[in-house]
């Protein structure tokens, strides 16, 4: 995709996360995005968090799930999980700044898939990966103009 392209789209992620939608509970801040990668990171608060004090699983597999998909999405592809998998290797407290990696590692034309990494500093927590079903193009005139 071309640098205005991108430029356009995390513009689009910025004005879009604004609403009620999972993103927005997440608070997740757009790091970069680059053709087929994305980064992120999230501050990690009391909802978003189980009870012992650590960030939730749940939480995790979101915040993979959705840098999977906006990595995808870099590349002008609407697309839907079709499955995912995802390995816990660490946890992090409440509190905690973490950073979310997702990149594509196959761009099919029907089916992409891609990895994603959560680190709290340089502390692996997660890694997973996805399939991705490609629904059609996401493009600029897709969209009104006013997001």
């Amino acid at each position: 995709m071309s640098q205005e392209h991108l430029l356009w789209l995390k513009m689009y992620l910025k004005e879009i996360y604004k609403a009620s939608i999972l993103e927005n509970f997440l608070d997740l801040q757009i790091l970069e995005v680059e053709d087929g990668k994305v980064t992120y990171n999230t501050k990690i608060i009391d909802m978003h968090s189980n009870f012992y004090g650590f960030v939730h699983g749940g939480t995790l597999s979101s915040i993979c799930d959705v840098a999977m998909g906006v990595s995808c999405i870099t590349l002008g592809k609407r697309v839907v999980t079709i499955d995912m998998s995802i390995s816990y290797i660490k946890n992090a407290p409440t509190g905690s700044t973490l950073t979310a990696v997702g990149e594509v590692i196959s761009n099919g034309r029907t089916i992409m898939r891609a990895v994603g990494e959560v680190y709290h500093g340089q502390q692996l927590l997660v890694r997973s990966q996805a399939s991705y079903f490609v629904t059609g193009d996401f493009r600029e005139n897709d969209y009104p103009q006013s997001i």
